[in-house]
């Protein structure tokens, strides 16, 4: 846990006029569990969208895996294959059964055989759940069940980094336990989790670190503990005031 997998050094994004990241500086370590919070607009989704590049950033480098992303030189397939990304819609192909869902990555990228594919699909969709659900297609899934596959998916291209876009913010309250408990599974797996999320309790419990953004900059960060028991500034202690009081 001693070598950084991400690096973002002094990053600005912009949006047209509006400033979305202002001079970020920004690390996780190998195995570490980072969430990020903070209120709507805060920037969350689009620092952790710049660590894949499906957003360019303005200013600043970013370093994954020692690899600098925006280095001309630099795979961006390969990239994004070792840092998955799951989003709130779960993007997942209507008319591909679930089990191809999970191949498609395998078969398509990495090239791997259907019969590899399918072997570890399956492993995969069992750690999820849905192995039972594996030749149903998505239209018969309920919204947790999809995000489920979704997980699944991406952890068939084996990435080193899992990053977690607001994963149980479209789904009903009673759909996300079950989502929460696949990613607490591979919370002690020892993957690299960066995650996005407004669930405190998840946060908590799992999370090594929990960095808090407002109006694009990194307000503070902390551990647990110290974050949720003795927040250090005044736009983090009524972020927490208002969430954990609805």
């Amino acid at each position: 846990m001693d070598q950084n997998i991400i690096e973002m050094r002094n990053v600005n994004k912009y949006f047209g006029d509006f400033q979305a990241l202002e001079n970020i500086d920004f690390h996780v370590k190998q195995g570490e569990i980072v969430v990020i919070c903070g209120p709507s607009g805060s920037g969350k989704s689009t620092l952790i969208r710049c660590i894949n590049r499906l957003e360019e950033i303005d200013e600043g480098s970013i370093a994954v895996d020692g690899v600098d992303i925006y280095d001309k030189k630099s795979n961006l397939n390969k990239i994004r294959a070792e840092a998955g990304m799951l989003f709130q819609h779960f993007n997942l192909f209507p008319h591909l059964t679930i089990l191809e869902n999970t191949n498609i990555s395998q078969t398509k990228v990495k090239g791997i055989s259907k019969e590899k594919a399918t072997e570890y699909s399956m492993e995969l969709l069992q750690k999820v759940g849905l192995d039972h659900k594996a030749h149903d297609y998505p239209s018969s899934l309920s919204g947790g069940q999809k995000q489920r596959v979704a997980i699944a998916r991406t952890l068939a291209m084996q990435p080193k980094i899992i990053l977690f876009d607001e994963p149980t913010s479209a789904l009903d309250p009673e759909m996300i336990g079950g989502v929460l408990d696949v990613m607490r599974s591979l919370a002690k797996e020892n993957y690299t989790i960066v995650c996005v999320t407004h669930e405190m309790g998840f946060a908590k419990e799992v999370g090594d670190r929990i960095v808090f953004m407002d109006e694009g900059k990194i307000i503070e960060e902390s551990i647990p503990v110290e974050f949720f028991e003795n927040p250090k500034s005044d736009r983090a202690k009524l972020f927490l005031r208002e969430i954990l009081t609805h």
